[in-house]
This record gives structure tokens, C-alpha cells and sequence, in this order.
């Protein structure tokens, strides 16, 4: 249904957001993902496993299929990031899962029909947005929210900045 100016506009924000997430991590070495600028703040690695379970839940929302392991979801979601990156699953498996996921969320857009785009969201994910089209702009929105964070941690790390 690519041809549906909502849908088309639902992908664009979502590649759009995670291209500059990418960005932001490319060049941050593995032995940086753990780095927080101040006590308790939010690094790279729980960063990207947060946004990956944020993306397998709307994924669940809109098409009622989770595909996450399950250990995820504690490891990054209501919890306090750890600095032992050894209490996590490697950066290159997380950025795997980051974009399996998303793949799946972008896939479900591409074959939504309109009655599913414009159906109301179930569950709890009901209050980010009206209808399930809409929710894309919560997702990148969310996302944008955590690489503002990565942008603090590029920038304590000394690194240059990716954008402006």
C-alpha cells in the first residue's frame, strides 16, 4: 500500500529517525557503549536495547506479534542502565535486533490496509496516539528523544557532533 500518502509519510519519519540514531553511534567504539556523563544516566547500549523493545511493543500493538527475547524487555525497559557491558548482549547483536525489528514494524505499515491504519491502537500503547498510523510519529518521536540523549553522551565523550 505504498501508494497511501500516511503510509508513505509513517515509513519516511521512521527511517528518517533511525538513520540519525545510526549516525550517532557508527563511530562510537564498544568499549564506549557503557559510558554515562553523570551517575545512572542512559548509555548507548541500554539506549538502543530501550528504543528495540519500545519498536517490539508497537510492533505487538499493531500486528500482535512479538518477536523480542523476552530477557530484553527486563534488561531495558523500567530498569536502571548497568555499566558492565558484559551484562548485555553485544553491541552488533543489538544493533541486529534494532533494525530486524524496525524491518518488521516498517513491514507491517507497508501491507496495512486503510481500515487497519486508521484502527484505534489496543492496550496501553492507546494513549500515544489516535489510530495505528499516527503511532509512527510516537515511535520516531520516542527515538528522537533517546538520540537527543546519545547526542549528550557523543559529546561528554569528546566526540564531534553528527548534525548541525
Amino acid at each position: 500500500m505504498m501508494d497511501n500518502p500516511s503510509v508513505s509519510n509513517a515509513i519516511a519519519i521512521l527511517e528518517f529517525s533511525r538513520r540519525v540514531t545510526l549516525a550517532l553511534l557508527e563511530d562510537v567504539p564498544e568499549d564506549k557503549w557503557c559510558y554515562q556523563p553523570i551517575p545512572e544516566a542512559n548509555h548507548a547500549t541500554w539506549i538502543v536495547g530501550h528504543i528495540a523493545v519500545t519498536d517490539d511493543s508497537a510492533l505487538a500493538a499493531l500486528s500482535g506479534q512479538s518477536s523480542l527475547a523476552e530477557s530484553w524487555k527486563g534488561l531495558f525497559m523500567g530498569s536502571k542502565p548497568n555499566p558492565d557491558l558484559a551484562a548485555y548482549p553485544s553491541p552488533a547483536e543489538m544493533l541486529r535486533e534494532l533494525g530486524r525489528i524496525r524491518e518488521g514494524v516498517v513491514g507491517w505499515y507497508k501491507s496495512a490496509s486503510e481500515d487497519m491504519l486508521l484502527a484505534p491502537i489496543p492496550g496501553r500503547l492507546a494513549s500515544l496516539a489516535p489510530n495505528r498510523v499516527a503511532l509512527a510519529a510516537s515511535i520516531a518521536w520516542h527515538e528522537g528523544l533517546h538520540t537527543g540523549q546519545l547526542s549528550l553522551v557523543r559529546k561528554s565523550l569528546g566526540f564531534a557532533p553528527k548534525f548541525g
